[in-house]
């Protein structure tokens, strides 16, 4: 028996009314069903002046999961963060009657990537069509990733609009528990499942790397002609399948692209347009360009026609500019020229070349304007350098007095150590002030999982260890206990970090230190631990935002130890609070469950603890790994009982909140 819902839903129709009474919208046109229902042209009547948009109006049976709505907010808080010419724009979630759901969208032709594969138009498609497509997906998919913070988890053709006016318009981000369901309900392999990495077939949490993956799976795709994999091909066969390389490319574009379709995320490219930009390099063997086609400069009259360049362009990005304007610019209208030869094309193609030109004639006319503003602008521009390095010289001088007064005396901090059996100590600590702080990546040039930025208040007493725990430290504990010695690589004990120590060995430290001598230690918590490796900065590192010598050992931080092995501890400056090697020689585990972002992170510095907590998390960065990795705000997670000959690990102990006690 029909439900209400149902009713309204299989009834709608053209100029009908819906949405609540502060936001409603007539229906136009019915202009395609999906997965989640039914597609319309409709005019949004909230506006001053109607305004186009297009609805996706859910199905009622896929309202009966809780899960598919749950999913459609979160969907819709993230959509509605994005403002970029490549991402479907959303206006809202809206209700009817209090019974049927919709997303209110940018106006959309109606055309997606799917439809243009499924029908061969593809085919037709020249190669500068292709490249602008790839180009403008691309751009789209690093732009939710630096805007939301996490993998969009559903790339796919029907996830790609392609307009007319506009080009590409990726939709459907964080949409992928909602394509679960409608999937579920179908009982049809969804199309987007050829498009995921081998990782997806795991109920782990994925990474941007998962949408690369998707990315290359799409480029193939359109450069074969055939799809990669199939929908209802699982994880093994994405891993063992050999792809045949697309005649379009040579064997280097081929070796770049099947990075992407690398096993381990870890190995793939991070960006998509850094991914199709070494592509197209790598094919590249453009002629220069002959003298004939370079614009003759304008008369002085006509600069007065320019419409929004500024005066001062460098030379470089000139070239950058024709390259845009005929790229993108032109790409819309091209890829249409494929599909439709009408004369409305045809007409916009003038137009585009109309506006190409008088582009190439700004450009013209800024080439003209630079050279003879050239000879006027030497004299301040050395002026400028010469100000510009006064000030940078006194700024250096000031950056080395801070940095001696700030580490001058790092023993005046509060320092204590336990007594052990037998004369021997404990790891020193050192007492942490309380504080709050911004935890995560705040200059946006880290991984996904380090967002969102959040403030988190440390008002418990604490110490943390000085160094990282020692073979010294350890190699008593594993004597004592009768555990075996980890390997040093034949590095050397001592004053080194220990190594090859897993989550679980580490745990086993702190425990037995705690029993013997009768004091809570244990592993820090993640945000302790980022509180401490900042010390009161918020900078990539305590010192600043970029490596500097003589600060941290780690693959390219010029030191001596360098991408071999570790360095003994203490044998760089402390930070300010006194703390050693937070940065680089060896990874640390801390105490969490690792979590792929920190939405629902605590705020008071304790322990993210959930679930089967199957990975841990890690700080830091070691001797083996670049620069970016040794953030203060860069994490990685890995099993609990692995261990490697980069990981280590520092301790934390509770302190009452009565200074002398």
């Amino acid at each position: 028996m029909a439900t209400p819902s149902d009713l309204i839903y299989d009834k709608l129709e053209p100029g009908q009314v819906i949405g609540p009474d502060h936001h409603q919208f007539r229906l136009t046109s019915q202009f395609q069903t999906n997965r989640f229902g039914q597609l319309w042209y409709a005019e949004d009547l909230s506006t001053s002046r109607s305004v186009p948009v297009t609805l996706q109006i859910f199905d009622p049976a896929l309202l009966k999961h809780q899960g598919f709505i749950d999913s459609a907010q979160k969907h819709i808080v993230l959509s509605k963060k994005f403002k970029h010419p490549h991402l479907a724009e959303y206006y809202g979630m809206f209700r009817h009657k209090g019974i049927l759901l919709f997303f209110a969208i940018e106006l959309m032709d109606g055309l997606t990537l799917e439809k243009l594969l499924s029908s061969g138009q593809a085919n037709k498609l020249k190669d500068n069509q292709k490249k602008g497509l790839l180009q403008q997906l691309a751009t789209a998919i690093d732009t939710a990733h630096a805007g939301a913070g996490q993998a969009h988890k559903g790339i796919c053709p029907a996830s790609i609009f392609i307009n007319k006016q506009g080009g590409v318009k990726l939709a459907n981000f964080a949409f992928d528990e909602a394509m679960t369901i409608a999937d579920e309900m179908s009982n049809i392999p969804s199309s987007h499942l050829a498009y995921q990495a081998p990782e997806s077939f795991h109920p782990n949490p994925v990474t941007v790397e998962a949408d690369i993956y998707a990315f290359a799976c799409i480029v193939y795709q359109l450069l074969s002609g055939k799809a990669p994999f199939l929908a209802t091909d699982d994880e093994s066969t994405r891993v063992r399948k050999e792809l045949k390389k697309p005649a379009s490319l040579n064997p280097e574009q081929w070796e770049i692209l099947q990075s992407a379709f690398a096993t381990d995320p870890e190995q793939r490219p991070r960006q998509a347009t850094l991914l199709f930009k070494n592509i197209i390099e790598a094919g590249d063997k453009k002629e220069p360009q002959p003298e004939d086609d370079i614009p003759e400069p304008l008369q002085d009259d006509s600069v007065q026609r320019r419409r929004f360049w500024p005066i001062h362009v460098p030379d470089w990005a000139i070239s950058v500019l024709i390259f845009i304007s005929g790229f993108l610019l032109g790409f819309t209208v091209a890829f249409f020229i494929g599909l439709d030869n009408t004369g409305k094309v045809e007409m916009a193609l003038d137009q585009v070349r109309t506006e190409l030109q008088l582009a190439r004639e700004d450009i013209a006319a800024l080439q003209q304007t630079l050279r003879t503003e050239r000879q006027d602008r030497a004299l301040e521009t050395e002026t400028l350098r010469n100000e510009l390095k006064s000030k940078a010289d006194e700024a250096q001088s000031l950056h080395k007095e801070l940095m001696d007064v700030k580490f001058a005396d790092p023993d005046k901090l509060t320092v204590f150590t336990d007594q052990l059996d037998d004369g021997f100590k404990g790891p020193q600590m050192i007492i942490i002030p309380r504080g709050s702080f911004i935890m995560g990546d705040q200059k946006l040039v880290g991984d996904d999982n380090e967002l969102p930025a959040h403030q988190v208040t440390i008002s418990h007493r604490f110490a943390l260890s000085r160094n990282e725990v020692t073979f010294n430290d350890y190699d008593y504990y594993a004597r004592s206990m009768g555990r075996p010695l980890p390997s040093d690589e034949g590095w050397g004990r001592g004053n080194r970090p220990v190594i090859n120590v897993s989550w679980k060995d580490a745990k086993a430290y702190v425990q037995w230190l705690a029993l013997l001598t009768g004091q809570p230690y244990r592993l820090p918590t993640e945000a302790e631990w980022e509180y401490v490796a900042r010390a009161g900065t918020d900078t990539n590192y305590w010192w600043g935002d970029e490596l500097e010598a003589e600060r941290a050992v780690c693959g390219e931080c010029g030191t001596k130890w360098d991408g071999k092995k570790t360095a003994p501890v203490a044998s760089f400056p402390p930070n300010s609070w006194g703390i050693h090697d937070m940065n680089g020689n060896v990874d640390e585990w801390v105490e969490d469950c690792y979590q792929d972002s920190y939405f629902g992170a605590p705020e008071d510095g304790s322990a993210m603890i959930d679930g089967d907590c199957e990975f841990r998390v890690m700080r830091g960065g070691s001797w083996f790994d670049i620069g970016r990795v040794i953030r203060s705000s860069s994490r990685y997670r890995h099993l609990p009982d692995s261990s490697k000959n980069s990981w280590g690990f520092r301790i934390a102990l509770d302190l009452s909140d009565k200074p002398n006690e």
